[in-house]
């Protein structure tokens, strides 16, 4: 990757103007309708009767489809649905998603990755229904799926017997385009580029569909083929302090921390992607189909460290201050400063396929049969050399909060100048990751023809065999021969530019383009041999899991009192057995460790569903849900470490094999008011009861003789989670002219549980890692005369990522977090329309803390903002 002072950010100031232009029009949306072109437009066309009627296409069509989908569905359900073929208003799911009532995300790297429902982790994901997985993980990054590629996502919030189990949290169902879902012949090209202010890049990002239908002697067929590539060169700034440590020997009761330092992150992320769908219908009663999807994400990025280590030089030449207050450091200034500049280089590869057939039969009257079998395969590569050079800075001052954020200001030579820096030491890593599951279902729906309490039965089966396998090279450094100059590897003289002004601007770093591409050459000057660091045998694992289900369901119907009332009531008997193999570590010496397993679990559900008004439903459920563990936390294996001596205890750690599937019951009600065809309003509540939360813990276990302090996973604790959710959408339809274009949608979500820990006392009574206690989304909308728009704000409250990070009581706690992004339309003609894009338009800041933010702050994070421009076109 070429990121040169002189070179990579040159064009910067024209990038800037496109965005500022950019940003500007996209913060006008909702004010170019009041131009007086639009007041030339044609009006609303009028009904028989005289009143306006509206017609719904975009963004109205949209809600209209995913409002609908949620008032018919027996589940708690969120939907969100394409404005048009292939035109989702993000870029990934994840980004996506972000705006669904309970949904939370968190963004790194310039997009949304992490993804919580209600504030939990373990969400099972579906492609189509089917369960889709990334390698070794229980589901797929979801960032890993174009948007253009999708129809619609469905965000199930509470459990029914026929959905695939292994989602506590929820399920995300991501539904494809099928050839039958349009009438003939359909084409579809969507292209554009998009501009990213950090890294200064503008990146294309193009798709398109072709789909049609024939009518046969031999029935119907329909045939559909996607493609999908996405290009972004992104970039992210952080400043950072480390955990608070005691410092005494300079100040009495002095604490501060060990580094205080630089990261620039700079990566090109590439995803292409293939979809195709076949579809046979030889009668009205039969349908065969065939359909897949493959994707490639490359992701080449490096992280340029500035590793500032202001207590590195000669004690008599410190001076220090305090937070006033506190006993924390606030500003160092040092001289002669030994200094670490390194650089993570990364390439990261991964291939993820899966390909389905089936059938759908209309057996008999009321009897409704379905079989599929698919086929999932996943493979991760991954290389990660890390390079540490080393020179000595004349002077030095480290603020450790300087309005919110550390400040690192060296100097007194130059930093860019390569002559200065010798070699360090060398992390030689890489890794291989491999997922497999061979998937078959059959299903069966029998509707009653007679009108009584039942009216529909519903069973199935399903059997699946999974595979997950891991390993990667020893873990470690090799430090370099002393005064090996980094100017001996041609090729290895880069600098790093950072846009924000965090006190020191730029640097030399290794190139991290030269480490990936030329790693022996690397190696052979730090180790003096060119062959790469060997496999470690001790952190294979390879398991094969068999799992059986079978499931029956009854939906049942009655009235009281002139209200219908609706139920679904399930019984879903899931077994999985388990063939775990690992290696142990004893010493130097790797044995073989394996172990068999089988759990069974009973999951019953019940959804019920009153229509209080044709307008106004009522919904309660109550469901049995499992998360199934990691595959790395069922590894058998467990590496020893004897102790030297006598006074200190050895220690080891490993999966545990004898895990089981953390549960959940959970209880969910809900109104839900429909006052017109885009048009609702929610309120629901929600409990989840826990059992068997897995956490690591140290236990005292004996080998060969030997006790050891043993870090495993755990079933370990229970504990509940509960909140609210509100929600509102409207279109202000009968507001006169152009005003009649706005519409608006909003939702709330509240959450608050905690763990009982016996385990481990001082979680006990704590939230759930990772959950913000409150998220809201509010999105303005206009669609008329041709012109959408978009205009979203998401938000979500601070949270704790890591309980005693920083030492006992030190939390690791971040910042609330948000996002604006936006989007304008313009229709051009039936078949062309032109849209700008814009995200993270407020240009967010990301900060974390240990419990005291004036104190000890960590990480402070800057994004890039992006505008993209797209020309969507179809027949």
């Amino acid at each position: 990757m070429k990121h040169t002072v002189s070179g990579a950010f040159e064009s910067q100031a024209k990038h800037r103007l496109v965005l500022k232009s950019g940003v500007a029009v996209l913060a006008a949306a909702g004010l170019l309708s009041t131009f007086q072109v639009m007041a030339q437009e044609a009006p609303a066309t009028e009904s028989a009767t005289g009143e306006a009627t509206v017609v719904v296409t975009g963004v109205r069509r949209a809600a209209q489809s995913a409002q609908k989908i949620k008032k018919d569905a027996d589940n708690v359900i969120d939907s969100i649905v394409a404005d048009d073929i292939g035109k989702f208003p993000d870029t990934n799911v994840a980004e996506t998603i972000a705006r669904v009532t309970g949904v939370q995300v968190r963004r790194d790297g310039g997009e949304a990755n992490t993804v919580l429902i209600r504030g939990l982790p373990g969400i099972a994901t579906l492609l189509n229904g089917r369960e889709l997985f990334t390698t070794t993980g229980r589901y797929i990054q979801l960032a890993d799926i174009p948007s253009t590629m999708l129809q619609r996502v469905d965000v199930y919030k509470s459990q029914s017997a026929d959905l695939n189990e292994g989602g506590i949290a929820g399920v995300i169902d991501v539904r494809t385009n099928r050839p039958f879902d349009f009438k003939g012949f359909t084409a579809v090209v969507n292209g554009g580029a998009t501009n990213y202010s950090q890294s200064g890049r503008t990146d294309p990002n193009v798709s398109g569909m072709i789909s049609n239908r024939w009518k046969t002697d031999l029935g119907e067929f329909g045939a559909l083929v996607g493609v999908s590539y996405l290009r972004n060169h992104y970039s992210e700034e952080r400043v950072f302090n480390t955990k608070p440590i005691d410092k005494s020997w300079l100040l009495p009761k002095l604490t501060g921390p060990d580094l205080v330092g630089l990261e620039n992150i700079l990566g090109d992320r590439r995803r292409s992607a293939v979809n195709y769908a076949l579809q046979w219908k030889p009668n009205k009663d039969v349908e065969l189909y065939a359909e897949g999807l493959g994707s490639h994400y490359l992701n080449n990025f490096e992280t340029d460290f500035f590793v500032g280590l202001p207590w590195w030089g000669p004690g008599d030449q410190m001076s220090a201050t305090k937070i006033p207050g506190s006993d924390q450091l606030q500003t160092l200034t040092s001289h002669n400063v030994n200094t670490i500049m390194s650089t993570q280089a990364n390439r990261a590869s991964n291939v993820t396929q899966q390909h389905a057939i089936g059938g759908r039969w209309n057996a008999a009257p009321g009897l409704r049969l379905t079989t599929e079998i698919a086929r999932t395969l996943s493979d991760y590569d991954w290389q990660n050399p890390i390079l540490d050079t080393i020179t000595n800075v004349p002077n030095a001052v480290v603020t450790t909060n300087l309005g919110g954020h550390s400040n690192v200001a060296y100097g007194g030579m130059d930093l860019n100048d390569p002559s200065k820096y010798t070699l360090s030491q060398l992390f030689d890593r890489y890794g291989h990751d491999h997922g497999s599951a061979t998937d078959w279902r059959a299903d069966g729906t029998y509707t009653m023809q007679d009108e009584g309490l039942f009216k529909d039965f519903g069973f199935g089966v399903r059997a699946a065999k999974r595979t997950a396998s891991s390993i990667k090279s020893y873990e470690g450094s090799t430090p370099a021969p002393a005064g090996v100059a980094v100017t001996s590897l041609p090729g290895m003289t880069c600098t790093t530019q950072m846009q924000n002004d965090w006190g020191t601007n730029s640097w030399y770093t290794p190139c991290a383009s030269y480490l990936i591409s030329n790693t022996a050459d690397v190696r052979k000057a730090v180790t003096g041999n060119s062959a790469a660091k060997a496999l470690d045998p001790g952190s294979y694992f390879a398991d094969e899991e068999k799992n059986y289900a079978l499931y029956g369901k009854a939906h049942i119907g009655w009235e009281t009192a002139g209200i219908p009332f609706d139920g679904v009531l399930g019984m879903r008997v899931t077994k999985t057995d388990s063939d775990l193999l690992g290696n142990s570590l004893v010493g130097t010496a790797i044995v073989p460790t394996s172990k068999k397993s089988s759990d069974t679990s009973y999951l019953p559900s019940a959804n019920f569903k009153a229509t209080l008004r044709d307008d106004v439903i009522a919904r309660f459920s109550v469901s049995k849900t499992l998360t199934r563990p990691d595959f790395a936390q069922l590894n058998p294996g467990t590496a020893y470490v004897n102790a030297n001596g006598t006074t200190i205890q050895a220690t080891a750690s490993g999966g545990n094999p004898d895990l089981k599937p953390f549960t959940a019951r959970n209880y969910d009600g809900s109104l839900e008011y429909y006052f017109s065809s885009t048009g609702m309003a929610s309120f629901a509540l929600f409990r989840h009861e826990f059992k068997g939360y897995i956490m690591n813990k140290v236990v005292k276990e004996t080998f060969n003789g030997i006790s050891y302090d043993t870090t495993r996973p755990f079933n370990t604790d229970d504990g509940y989670l509960q909140g609210a959710e509100v929600a509102y959408r409207t279109f202000f339809d009968k507001l006169p002219g152009w005003l009649g274009g706005f519409g608006v949608e909003a939702n709330a979500t509240y959450t608050e549980g905690q763990t009982s820990s016996s385990s481990n006392p001082d979680l006990s009574g704590k939230p759930f890692a990772g959950m913000s206690k409150w998220s809201y989304n509010v999105v303005a909308l206009y669609e008329k005369y041709g012109i959408s728009g978009r205009l979203a704000y998401n938000w979500r409250s601070k949270f704790t990522q890591v309980y005693n990070d920083g030492g006992p009581g030190l939390d690791l706690i971040a910042s609330p977090m948000s996002s604006l992004d936006g989007s304008l339309g313009y229709k051009i003609n039936e078949n062309t329309s032109v849209t700008l894009t814009g995200t993270n338009l407020l240009n967010f800041k990301y900060t974390d803390y240990w419990t005291n933010k004036g104190l000890y702050p960590r990480d402070t994070r800057r994004y890039d903002r992006s505008v993209g421009l797209f020309l969507n076109w179809k027949i």
